[in-house]
């Protein structure tokens, strides 16, 4: 080969172009990224360089891991805003109003990151946004930090599948406070028994569902009607963390006929207000009411009766394998999370001490 000659780059590989007259950086790097209609190559400039060195090795980087070249400064908010549109607009799959209310919240939170280069972001950044503290001067609850690292994973696959970037650091940023931190005061026996006691009167009956289930409020209301199987006696599902999703919850005998009875009234929907499938809103507001109605004056949110039903199992003296899989919470002592039939009657036994 002649001497001065320069290697011929592989078809895709992208140029160094010297460009005319006196510049500072006259050697722009340009990447070939798609086609024109004729299917002519449209190149992009990856950067402007001093000297051709420089140059070739910006285009060796870019080869070893290619990145969108006109996202490669997308930021924080852009990147939001198109990953947003795409999964809840383009994607052609029906999502509910909490679950767009959750993302929108989540990314409310991340205004430390808004102006920032997503691909400059590292595991740092992300455990800054997860580890702020909130209005009351305290760490974010777990459920709003376990909504902003949904959002950074989704985030960080989407920028990955878009080549925006050729890493996801929000893997490695961590929820920093633990699971059902959410503040609650169980009820006492006084007030589980006045429950019992007004039993027919409207909507107690739901409160004594999840009292004896554990369910956290939208885990039951959104619980599709095939997942209360009334034949094998149990609940399955779970919104959360993966040690909650479809986790299988015996039917306890105290709430089985409440269930039946709200199933068959409501066509096989489990909480109705005002003829529309209940919300968690919608339910809140009416559970501070029944209590209220009844005599209950002791402030009480639904949350409080997934407390109560752990310090039921506790009392009962079940066994805290039993009381992590029912209530869905990881546990060093669970290997599997498969239920087999043997394990579905543990914990019906255990469910049933209460």
């Amino acid at each position: 080969m002649p001497r001065g000659r320069a290697l011929k780059n592989p078809n895709g590989y992208g140029s160094v172009v010297k460009l005319s007259g006196k510049r500072r950086n006259p050697f722009e790097v340009r990447v070939n990224t798609r086609m024109d209609e004729r299917y002519y190559p449209i190149y992009d400039v990856l950067g402007r360089f001093p000297n051709r060195e420089e140059a070739l090795i910006a285009l060796a980087d870019y080869n070893k891991n290619p990145f969108s070249v006109p996202d490669r400064n997308i930021t924080f908010a852009q990147l939001y805003e198109k990953f947003y549109k795409n999964k809840y607009e383009l994607s052609g799959k029906t999502y509910s109003q909490s679950s767009m209310a959750c993302t929108r919240s989540a990314y409310s939170r991340c205004g430390a990151l808004y102006d920032l280069a997503y691909r400059k972001l590292r595991a740092d950044d992300f455990r800054t946004v997860l580890g702020q503290q909130g209005s009351s001067g305290k760490p974010l609850s777990h459920a709003m930090q376990e909504h902003i690292k949904n959002l950074f994973t989704q985030m960080d696959k989407f920028a990955l599948q878009n080549d925006i970037t050729e890493k996801g650091y929000a893997t490695f940023a961590s929820i920093t406070v633990a699971e059902d931190d959410t503040p609650g005061v169980p009820f006492t026996a006084t007030e589980l028994q006045t429950l019992w006691d007004n039993k027919d009167v409207p909507w107690v009956d739901s409160i004594l569902i999840y009292i004896y289930s554990g369910w956290r409020v939208s885990e039951l209301i959104q619980m599709p009607t095939e997942d209360i199987d009334l034949t094998a006696g149990t609940f399955k599902g779970g919104l959360k963390t993966a040690a909650g999703k479809n986790r299988i919850v015996p039917i306890h005998s105290k709430i089985r006929h409440f269930v039946e009875h709200r199933l068959e009234e409501n066509h096989g929907i489990l909480f109705i207000i005002k003829e529309r499938p209940a919300t968690a809103q919608t339910y809140t507001r009416l559970f501070k009411s029944t209590l209220r109605s009844i005599g209950i004056t002791t402030y009480h949110t639904p949350h409080d009766c997934r407390h109560t039903f752990t310090s039921l199992l506790d009392s009962a003296g079940v066994n805290q394998v039993c009381i992590d899989r029912l209530i869905g919470h990881a546990s060093g002592s669970l290997t599997t999370r498969t239920y087999t039939h043997k394990t579905i009657e543990e914990l019906r036994q255990a469910i049933e001490m209460i």
